[in-house]
């Protein structure tokens, strides 16, 4: 038989003094000795059941816990959220940017390869022409603003004519006719090149009464404009910058 420590024999000792004989005299000894009801909760409960409390406001310590770590990811989250709107706005502006720096340094180009065919012009056109000549506007503006006065141009297309980028002068080589070069200079060529240079070459060949060639000088072609330039009855040098 198991020996009964002294905790447990002084329970019984004082058990004795309570005779039980009804639930009422029970609830009266637990009430007298509340002692008694962690003696009484391991008689009835299990393990699992007396730890359970524990568990549960364990359970409780963890949820409180993990609450915080949501909130604190949400914070997080919405700071996130902000840097990327942020980071967006500024993407946006690099954009802008980028895009204004290709057209300066688009427009930049333009300016340094019209430039050098103006100034080697005899270079460029000296397999078409002999004792080719730059025609400053300057000698023809007379004679365009005299058609204009006339009504045999209209003020658009005087000015259209003014837009053309060189006006080159000589003699054919293959027939020693006398003719002009209606230039137009693009890095990249465009339909809208080709026409603007056809539409000017036909308005000085009606006042000049010389025959005027339409001549396209670029770097980059591509084949449908190409091949406009070719519809057209146009003159297309190609060239390396």
């Amino acid at each position: 038989m198991p020996t009964l420590n002294k905790n447990q024999q002084n329970l019984e000792e004082e058990m004795k003094k309570h005779p039980v004989l009804t639930f009422a005299d029970i609830i009266k000894a637990l009430k007298e000795h509340p002692e008694w009801l962690e003696e009484l909760r391991k008689i009835i409960l299990t393990t699992e059941l007396i730890e359970l409390p524990r568990k549960i406001e364990k359970l409780f310590e963890s949820v409180r816990k993990l609450e915080k770590r949501v909130g604190k990811i949400e914070e997080d989250v919405a700071v996130l959220k902000q840097d990327v709107a942020v980071l967006k706005q500024d993407v946006a502006v690099l954009k802008k940017d980028v895009a204004y720096l290709k057209g300066e340094f688009g427009r930049f180009k333009g300016r340094e390869f019209e430039r050098t065919i103006r100034e080697k012009y005899y270079a460029y056109f000296g397999r078409l022409l002999r004792k080719s000549k730059l025609v400053n506007f300057e000698e023809i503006l007379p004679l365009l603003e005299s058609a204009e006065d006339e009504g045999l141009i209209t003020e658009e297309q005087k000015l259209s004519v003014f837009q053309l980028d060189l006006l080159v002068s000589g003699m054919l080589k293959s027939t020693k006719k006398e003719v002009f070069l209606a230039v137009e200079v693009s890095y990249s060529l465009h339909e809208q090149d080709v026409e603007r240079s056809v539409e000017r070459a036909d308005i000085l060949a009606y006042l000049l009464k010389k025959e005027v060639i339409p001549v396209l000088v670029a770097v980059e072609v591509k084949k449908e404009v190409e091949k406009k330039v070719e519809n057209k009855g146009a003159l297309l040098i190609k060239t390396e910058f």
